[in-house]
């Protein structure tokens, strides 16, 4: 139904030609209504439930309820199942919910919404996520400032490149041309030489050629022989001299042989672009988390077995699924914790710093909480690629662990202290003598425990304010492992007896699911699958998984 602006004038008066202003409006109806048509309205026993608010309340504000059925929408919604968490209609409620045992009036389970948690926290998540939006917006609209600055600036920087390439050219050029004339001025000064050796040579040959002449021509037979005889030797050096000196004569020029600089220089550079993401604050909705609890509300209460597993060299403890179904089994036998398959195989082995009790899993984080008693530490798993991380001192020795408001709840003897994820102790809750040896968090941040020494007692939770509440009123034995789905129910684990238990938050009672019958010998540890269609049970002494396929 798409959003309107309520009509300032009463639409029943408007219908039969008149104008009247309204001062009230039934958002049942949406419509507006005058004084007498109001009067009007609520004397008809059909109209006795509608809600009428002022009309200036409503007044260009949006006021929009969908009330279309969307597996019918020709039909209006009227009903509300609580086994399915939805709203349906008539033709539905035939259909689809015919089994259901909650299906009541939509205002009949409306009442009181106001005061209930998930009123509470669809109004908080609407309140932060239009917060985070405008968050974003205001930080989107920076980004457009800040890139036109950047392309600025980068422009400038382009600028200031070349001047300085400039510079460098000039300088590069000065330096040939030093380079040029020291040259030049070499190869002149070796060419003056030569040229100095030549004229001095010719000169002397210049000489001998002279005299051949003169006394060629005016003396006698005699003088001629005995000026050839006396020079022959002398004409023999030059000539050998002269052979000498052509050969070792060049012609020199000078020429540039120029650089591949302008075939590599291409550009100045590149133009990156540099990203990294809005850090904007906001968490995913709650109420996405309560509809899934919701619909968990009609837990298993049948179990088949499927498959049983042996791990070898093991005394398994506690457990923890991940969404693809790998099981990180703890060891109290070794430092050795398993990683395996929901059928039996070993996919990985963690060599932890000793042996583990209890898991808890953060898979969005990609990381697993493990507690080390013996060492009186807590130890993480990277989860996706199955390595240890660094130690974590706590207070004493820690059995039972869980995740609650981004901080650790670890279980020891007789307390449970939570932590911050570095270590810092925040507080410390006394639940009696014994050691806790399984926590799991309700849906109000309470804290089930199990304390296995205990032979009687009733099952318990415990309050972030340090109040403990018995949930149950039958005894419990020997409690070893707890799991609640966070809407109240509880399952439990008497390892002595070897049952697995249920508490029904419905009608408060305690049922027995699976017994020694089932294959159950001193279990220690359970985990549902993320979908709750399998169980996973740890026999302790035994080294035993056993997988259960959940109805």
């Amino acid at each position: 139904m798409s959003s309107k602006s309520p009509n300032m004038y009463c639409g029943t008066c408007s219908r039969r030609s008149r104008s009247n202003k309204a001062v009230k409006y039934c958002t049942d109806c949406e419509d507006g209504l005058c004084a007498d048509c109001e009067d009007f309205h609520g004397s008809i026993k059909t109209f006795d439930t509608h809600h009428i608010i002022d009309i200036n309340v409503i007044e260009g504000k949006p006021f929009v309820v969908n009330k279309s059925c969307k597996v019918h929408p020709d039909m209006v919604l009227e009903y509300f199942c609580s086994d399915h968490d939805t709203m349906c209609c008539r033709s539905c409620m035939a259909s689809a919910h015919r089994s259901c045992d909650k299906l009541l009036p939509i205002e009949v389970s409306a009442k009181g919404v106001k005061s209930s948690t998930m009123y509470e926290d669809i109004f908080k998540d609407v309140t932060t996520l239009n917060s985070a939006i405008n968050e974003l917006e205001d930080k989107r609209k920076e980004v457009m400032i800040s890139l036109k600055d950047s392309k600025m600036a980068v422009q400038q920087d382009v600028k200031h490149f070349k001047a300085r390439f400039l510079k460098r050219i000039e300088e590069i050029e000065a330096s040939l041309m030093f380079e040029i004339d020291t040259i030049h001025t070499d190869l002149s000064n070796e060419a003056n030489d030569n040229l100095e050796k030549i004229c001095d040579r010719r000169r002397k040959i210049q000489n001998i050629s002279e005299q051949i002449n003169s006394v060629s021509t005016y003396g006698s037979e005699s003088q001629i022989f005995m000026l050839i005889n006396n020079i022959k030797e002398e004409l023999n050096c030059h000539a050998n001299d002269f052979q000498k000196l052509v050969s070792s004569q060049k012609y020199v020029s000078l020429s540039l042989k120029e650089s591949d600089l302008l075939s590599v220089i291409k550009s100045f550079g590149t133009v990156e672009i540099n990203e990294t993401f809005l850090d904007v604050k906001y968490k995913p909705f709650k109420i996405q988390q309560a509809q899934l609890l919701q619909q968990q509300i009609k837990l298993p209460s049948k179990f088949q077995l499927d498959v049983k597993f042996k791990v070898p060299g093991s005394n398994l403890v506690g457990i923890s699924v991940t969404k693809d179904n790998r099981l990180f089994l703890c060891n109290w036998n070794s430092s050795t914790l398993f990683v395996m398959s929901d059928k039996g195989k070993t996919l990985a082995t963690i060599q932890m710093d000793g042996k583990q009790w209890g898991i808890a899993m953060e898979e969005d984080k990609n990381t697993a909480w493990v507690t080390l008693p013996e060492i009186q530490s807590i130890q993480t798993v990277n989860i996706s690629t199955i390595k240890k991380g660094p130690l974590i001192k706590v207070p004493c020795y820690c059995y039972g662990i869980a995740i609650i408001d981004d901080q650790i709840a670890v279980g020891g003897n007789g307390k449970i202290y939570i932590i911050s994820k570095n270590g810092d102790l925040k507080k410390t809750l006394d639940v009696g003598e014994s050691k806790v040896h399984s926590l799991s968090v309700g849906q109000n941040h309470q804290l089930y425990y199990a304390q296995a020494d205990v032979q009687k007692s009733k099952l318990n939770c415990i309050g972030l304010d340090g109040t403990v509440t018995s949930i149950s009123a039958k005894d419990t034995y020997n409690v070893i492992g707890v799991k609640s789905d966070r809407i109240g129910n509880v399952y439990f684990l008497e390892y002595q007896a070897s049952n697995l238990k249920l508490f029904s938050f419905e009608d408060k009672s305690l049922k027995t699911t699976l017994t020694t019958k089932d294959g159950l010998k001193s279990p220690y540890g359970l985990a549902f699958s993320n979908d709750r269609s399998k169980l996973f049970v740890s026999n302790h002494s035994a080294g035993e998984i056993l997988v259960f396929l959940c109805n």
